[in-house]
């Protein structure tokens, strides 16, 4: 029997509870805690110490540096201080720049950190947990095979797992990201000029996506919220903190520079007030 420890309700937590639970067909013992008290099920002894793996999905909001910290640092501190086992392993799915992890597997060097992406959208985020294309899974081999272990019980043996480093498996969750964000804007801007060339929108998507290497996610101009540009709380959030942190690195992302000052242009400002300075 698995024994599944959240940390973290929101809806990544939530997927991975949802996705070993029994309403998925799947007998893992879960065990749950949000330091807000209205999401909380457990308490954090409980979840920590009845549970052989512990998903840590906390906010890594945006700053003036980029990415915001504290939140996950306080989840691993608070994790870290009630902790009495040696043999769980916590892992972290919040979105943090490469060599985040690295940091944090020396500062708390009682716990057996690896990093595992997701990748979900918001709106279906139950679904997409249960039917991934892949897992990521980023650390020391030791205990990447567990996790890949579990996964292949929670999904069975063919289960695509990609075991790598920490600044690997950090930096395909801002490829992906920072793809579909550039893709976005790619078509906000084809957009545009259909319009103002006469073509036909919907006609023209339909004989893009035709092509079958172009994929259908993230085509729709404006988006599922009815607005231009991207929104929500993943792409903004990431496109600035990949660009700030290859800032620091002296390295100029022209390409996602651009995506985002067209971002700039055509999304309602309102939406992207916190990532303006």
């Amino acid at each position: 029997m698995k024994k599944i420890g959240i940390i973290g309700r929101g809806f990544v937590g939530s997927a991975v509870e949802f996705g070993f639970s029994a309403q998925c067909g799947c007998n893992a013992i879960i065990k749950s805690y949000d330091i807000d008290e209205s999401r909380k099920k457990d308490s954090l002894d409980e979840t920590v110490n009845n549970s052989d793996f512990i998903f840590v999905s906390v906010p890594t909001p945006s700053n003036h540096s980029g990415i915001d910290l504290s939140f996950l640092m306080s989840a691993l501190k608070s994790i870290e201080h009630v902790n009495r086992r040696n043999d769980n392993v916590i892992l972290i799915r919040s979105t943090i720049i490469p060599g985040t992890t690295k940091k944090l597997d020396e500062i708390f060097k009682n716990l057996n950190i690896v990093f595992n992406p997701e990748f979900l959208t918001e709106r279906s985020a139950k679904f997409d947990f249960i039917n991934q294309s892949r897992f990521v899974i980023g650390g020391d081999p030791k205990f990447t095979r567990m996790v890949a272990q579990l996964y292949k019980w929670r999904f069975g043996n063919t289960a695509p797992i990609i075991q790598t480093n920490f600044e690997t498996a950090e930096l395909i969750k801002y490829m992906n990201n920072c793809f579909f964000a550039t893709k976005v804007s790619f078509l906000n801007e084809m957009k545009i000029l259909s319009q103002k060339i006469g073509a036909d929108w919907e006609t023209s998507i339909q004989g893009f996506v035709s092509d079958g290497r172009i994929g259908h996610s993230h085509t729709q101009v404006p988006g599922p919220d009815g607005k231009l540009g991207f929104g929500g709380n993943c792409l903004p959030k990431d496109v600035k903190a990949i660009l700030e942190f290859s800032k620091k690195l002296g390295i100029n992302l022209s390409t996602i520079k651009g995506a985002w000052e067209t971002n700039l242009d055509v999304r309602p400002k309102e939406d992207l007030k916190n990532y303006l300075n």
